[in-house]
């Protein structure tokens, strides 16, 4: 290789990898997307190996990623330690930064006034949050990445302390033109013809199978297609009468012409239980505060 790749690539990858979403990773560097793209892009080429995979479900690591990753960030932290041993020794400490992750699972909206009671209840500290799918937040909490995190259950939790939030009940994502978008409640049988737009497994494997084991007690096997990973075009394809989708329900504040959200007549059994979410061995500092705080807000006007 004639070139080798700059630091900034490196940590653009790396961001890339750890959000698996190029905005989302753009948010996090205080750039814009597109000359995050021509970077990765120019290391892949530099590389002459493909290290994303990129359709309609969003972004993975390919085989080659997956290697690459581990060096890369293991560069991109001895380049911190090293700058880091050469800061004066009277620079004002830094507030100490509470890592928090948000499942995206639910409207973070419903999260909205965190950061100002945070600020009363932790003056002087820093709160960062990240929002990720479960998976990946408690891939980040073993890794130590996140002190703390809201997850959706059932999740691979093993190590984990776990204190209940909340419940967030699924429900029926239709077209406005849809039969059954009259209807308050929705049966599941009734849209057993339709196509569902549905998560792909390796996403959240257990809370898959708990679906999975769920419609198959009910005789629920619609056609599927693979649900988008932005939500707001998954919105769009339903409105153009393309399927339906089973959605938490803090996410029908997200609003779309074309759109209706209708409760299931089986909710009790589809649901995403809510949980705060910290490693056995590493729990954050008034782990009982942190709890109290996310249920107030969890519980709050909606």
């Amino acid at each position: 290789m004639a070139q080798s790749p700059s630091l900034r690539q490196l940590s653009y990858f790396v961001a890339v990898a750890e959000e698996l979403n190029f905005r989302r990773a753009a948010e996090r560097l205080c750039i814009t997307q597109p000359p995050l793209t021509r970077q990765i892009q120019a290391l892949e080429a530099m590389l002459g190996a493909r290290l994303f995979d990129r359709d309609r479900r969003g972004v993975q690591l390919t085989e080659a990623g997956q290697r690459f990753l581990a060096q890369a960030r293991a560069l991109v932290q001895q380049v911190a330690q090293a700058v880091n041993q050469f800061q004066p020794s009277s620079a004002a400490p830094q507030p100490p930064v509470l890592r928090l992750g948000i499942t995206t699972v639910v409207d973070v909206g419903l999260f909205g006034g965190l950061g100002a009671a945070f600020d009363t209840a932790w003056p002087g500290r820093q709160l960062r949050i990240q929002r990720q799918i479960s998976a990946r937040l408690i891939r980040d909490l073993h890794r130590g990445a996140l002190d703390l995190a809201v997850i959706g259950l059932p999740s691979r939790t093993e190590g984990l302390v776990l204190t209940p939030l909340g419940d967030d009940p699924l429900m029926a994502c239709l077209s406005s033109r849809h039969p059954l978008a009259r209807r308050r409640r929705v049966p599941l049988q009734a849209l057993a013809a339709d196509t569902l737009f549905w998560f792909d497994r390796r996403l959240n494997p257990a809370y898959f199978d708990h679906c999975e084991q769920v419609f198959h007690r009910l005789g629920f096997h619609p056609p599927r297609l693979a649900e988008p990973a932005e939500h707001p075009v998954l919105l769009g394809l339903i409105a153009e009468g393309r399927g339906f989708a089973l959605v938490p329900q803090s996410l029908n504040t997200v609003r779309r012409s074309g759109v209706v959200f209708r409760r299931l007549v089986e909710e009790d059994e589809l649901r995403i239980r809510l949980a705060a979410a910290w490693p056995a061995d590493r729990p954050p500092a008034r782990a009982d505060d942190w709890v109290a705080l996310l249920k107030a807000q969890w519980a709050g006007p909606r």
